[in-house]
């Protein structure tokens, strides 16, 4: 892992992200982690500092499955370990015998959504007032999953609610609440001393929509394990690093799952992490990328080449652009 980080933009990365991006909206900041010949890491930031909180989103889901991966590291867990084994679940429940791993690869059947009254008025509010749609206890998150219906259980369905019910599980295993459990087993051994969960008193500055409208933190409580982590550009890069030298608790989460369905034929999964190789991806990235209501994210490793890029943006709907962007600066 690099000992130090600079203190400020690299010249020559910053004028190539100036010059691949165009236009530049909100806050940005990019980070080239290199560990060939020796380990170092640029930046790039425009309207921002090393220190300032971007809302990571889905990079969350990430997290969560570095926490799993750890779990089954220590023995505590399986991936084969059931809800139903582990957690306070209603009889009855379809989610009693949906898998660990069916949670950490969107397999479980579960929607993208809650389906339920609050869910959908919150929704509507996202929509037209820019409000955050996801509310929730961690004790309501998992009976909220408990009450779903599952749809097409087996295949690949993208599921914030199963990402969130995957961790606040992984916390009552621990007996602990998920912020603490993130904390102790994957931030404080990184030294990600500037990232939590989002909370009232601690969050990220307001981003904007993709139009440009003011859109307010999101706060996520309950579904923090699905996409409620801020954090810096300088604490992503450490992560990034200690993924790539191997020091990385869960590190076993990156690795490819042989037969998980996923969306494109040249596309594998982890925990949460999309692995992307030949014949469209030449080397492999092993990748995940986030957004929230005002912010956009996306961190891609290159194991081969052991290189990563970080991208954050004060923006929503920009993870594609980001992507366009890191994929320059990976090369």
């Amino acid at each position: 892992m690099p000992d130090e980080i600079a203190t400020q933009s690299d010249p020559a990365l910053l004028a190539r992200v100036r010059d691949v991006a165009g236009g530049v909206n909100g806050r940005l900041a990019f980070a080239v982690v290199d560990l060939e010949p020796e380990p170092t890491t640029r930046r790039a930031l425009i309207g921002t500092s090393p220190d300032t909180l971007f809302e990571i989103g889905s990079i969350t889901k990430a997290l969560t499955g570095m926490l799993l991966a750890e779990f089954v590291e220590r023995g505590r867990l399986s991936l084969a370990t059931e809800v139903g084994e582990v957690a306070p679940i209603p009889s009855g429940s379809d989610l009693s015998s949906v898998t660990l791993l069916e949670l950490a690869t969107h397999t479980s059947g579960l929607p993208r959504m809650p389906a339920s009254g609050a869910s959908s008025l919150r929704s509507w509010s996202h929509a037209v007032l820019g409000r955050n749609p996801y509310r929730g206890s961690p004790a309501s998150v998992i009976e909220l999953a408990a009450r779903q219906t599952l749809h097409s259980r087996g295949q690949r369905r993208y599921s914030n609610i199963g990402g969130a019910a995957l961790g606040e599980i992984l916390a009552v295993v621990a007996d602990t609440a998920y912020p603490s459990l993130l904390a102790e087993r994957i931030l404080r051994p990184l030294q990600m001393g500037r990232t939590t969960v989002s909370t009232k008193g601690h969050h990220a500055l307001s981003g904007r929509s993709s139009r440009g409208l003011p859109r307010e933190p999101w706060v996520l409580q309950g579904y923090a394990p699905a996409g409620g982590v801020v954090s810096t550009i300088d604490d992503m890069a450490r992560l990034a690093a200690a993924l790539l030298d191997g020091t990385a608790p869960g590190l076993r989460s990156i690795e490819p799952i042989n037969g998980i369905p996923t969306d494109r034929p040249n596309r594998r999964s982890g925990l949460f992490w999309m692995i992307d190789g030949p014949p469209d991806r030449v080397p492999t990235i092993t990748w995940h990328n986030g957004g929230t209501g005002g912010y956009s994210s996306l961190l891609v490793l290159v194991p081969e080449a052991r290189k990563a890029v970080i991208a954050l943006q004060s923006v929503a709907g920009r993870s594609q652009h980001l992507q366009r962007i890191a994929l320059e600066l990976a090369h």
